[in-house]
């Protein structure tokens, strides 16, 4: 995989308005998705990227949306 390539993905969605998720939270959740995609797990995952928040409303539930993924 070229390292130009992420290696790992997620969208973490909190409640709108809620703090933007820790850098745990965030590697938490990248590294729940190498597990889903059988990639080998990361001692500590540094470098990654976050975007939003992203308004979004599910099942009349309001929530700020970020997607993240690793560098």
């Amino acid at each position: 995989m070229s390292r130009a390539t992420a290696a790992a993905l997620t969208v973490i969605r909190v409640a709108r308005g809620a703090n933007r998720p820790s850098d745990d939270q965030v590697r938490a959740a990248l590294q729940a998705d190498r597990k889903r995609l059988a990639i080998d797990e990361q001692p500590l995952i540094d470098d990654f990227a976050i975007t939003g928040p992203y308004a979004i409303t599910l099942a009349g539930r309001d929530f700020d949306e970020y997607v993240v993924w690793e560098r």
